[in-house]
């Protein structure tokens, strides 16, 4: 969207709704939040068909022999935990340090050291956004860098949102820059690993669930060659009393002679794991695989990922560097 072109009334009338939503929220005690979310979730899940229809064919792609009562179960409660992420985030600007304290558990914080570069990863499961939020209290302030919408005005609400706990919000032009020297003056960030990219942006393939390609983001691999930084992979535990844990794994040190592809996947295949314990707190609903080899017309990809030359020759790069390095 050009930065000269003023809002549509819809987007006008998209942004005060969702402001209106938010206060609304902000009202509820936070323990009503996960009863809400389940109702929401449950809506949700009802009413969008080709969400529901992706969360489908991901979980059979993933697992398999799972029958379709109980893919329909996960998904159904995938839409409910992101349902409930969503109304946390609005919830964000009533959390202080006592609140976040009675609700939130942090565990592993104590590889952190300030003044020492460190990239936190995560996928789309459970409430990931807490583990930022939870963060800034605990060992101070990081950067997160604005996520682009269609209605511009959505970004600002996000925005504040997401800084409400003490974060930098830094614009997502130029971030890569920005983000670079953060690190190298000792500091920290967030980054969400399970975004599909096109095989012609900053990616790279990695192995998911025994045999699936995804070609995912490479910017924390990147950087943490460029700075040395550790990456610390983390995980949000939804606790059955309403609570939660945020787990935080021991620090993955990136070695001179990694590539991007290889730290990549030494992230999945710590985070794998909870997924495969806790498929209903994934984002099911998300196309994780879009693309597949040309030569696996018959495979276990779901019904929404296409065959493309530029993933072919993508992949054919990630064979070869696999043989060199068995």
């Amino acid at each position: 969207m050009s930065a000269s072109r003023r809002p549509t009334l819809r987007e006008h009338l998209e942004y005060r709704g969702l402001l209106i939503i938010g206060a609304g929220v902000r009202l509820l005690p936070f323990p009503a939040l996960k009863h809400l979310a389940r109702f929401v979730g449950a809506i949700a899940f009802l009413l969008d068909r080709r969400g529901r229809q992706v969360a489908e064919a991901n979980l059979e792609a993933a697992f398999g022999t799972m029958d379709r009562a109980k893919r329909r179960r996960i998904a159904r409660q995938s839409y409910q935990s992101f349902a409930r992420t969503v109304l946390e985030l609005f919830w964000a600007p009533n959390f202080t340090p006592e609140i976040l304290q009675k609700y939130v558990r942090t565990e592993g914080v104590e590889h952190y050291e300030a003044g020492e570069p460190t990239i936190y990863v995560c996928l789309h499961a459970s409430n990931f956004e807490l583990l930022s939020l939870a963060q800034a209290p605990v060992i101070g302030s990081g950067i997160v860098v604005t996520q682009n919408f269609r209605n511009p005005l959505l970004g600002r609400i996000f925005d504040r949102l997401r800084a409400s706990t003490g974060h930098t919000i830094i614009p997502q032009e130029r971030a890569m820059m920005r983000m670079l020297r953060h690190l190298k003056a000792g500091g920290y960030f967030n980054a969400v690993v399970d975004f599909n990219l096109d095989p012609r942006e900053a990616s790279v393939i990695i192995d998911q669930f025994e045999g699936l390609k995804a070609c995912v983001t490479q910017i924390h691999a990147a950087l943490a060659l460029h700075t040395k930084a550790r990456i610390v992979p983390a995980e949000c535990h939804a606790e059955p009393d309403g609570t939660y844990r945020l787990v935080h794994h021991t620090p993955i040190f990136v070695g001179p002679n990694d590539t991007p592809a290889q730290i990549a996947q030494r992230c999945w295949d710590v985070l794998e794991p909870y997924v495969r314990e806790n498929p209903q707190y994934w984002l099911w609903s998300y196309k994780h695989w879009r693309y597949r080899a040309n030569d696996e017309t018959g495979s276990r990809y779901p019904f929404y990922a296409n065959s493309a030359k530029r993933f072919d020759k993508k992949l054919q790069e990630y064979r070869e560097a696999s043989r060199l390095t068995a």
